[in-house]
């Protein structure tokens, strides 16, 4: 994949999580501000399509809480969501 297609894929990405982040700050008492490493989440799963809870640790070099600490007000946005068994789950870009 060339870099010209590259970053027009991470293009539209942001722009579709900016749009549902817009949406979210519209209504009363929702706003959702992104941490670096919530936006690094997001590149990551953008990158790989989908995530072990372990792999995520290790690429963010954070603890398992942390990573569930960043991804829960994801998924709880809509941002983020789990597919799988509990024991085999991993996470996608909703």
């Amino acid at each position: 994949m060339n870099s010209k297609r590259k970053t027009l894929g991470l293009h539209l990405t942001l722009e579709q999580v900016w749009t549902r982040v817009q949406k979210l700050s519209v209504q009363p008492g929702k706003k959702l501000v992104l941490r670096p490493k919530q936006e690094q989440l997001l590149q990551l799963l953008r990158d790989h399509n989908s995530m072990t809870p372990r792999e995520l640790w290790d690429a963010l070099d954070v603890s398992k809480q942390g990573t569930l600490d960043l991804l829960r007000p994801l998924i709880k946005a809509g941002l983020v969501k789990r597919v799988g068994t509990q024991k085999a789950g991993r996470y996608i870009l909703a």
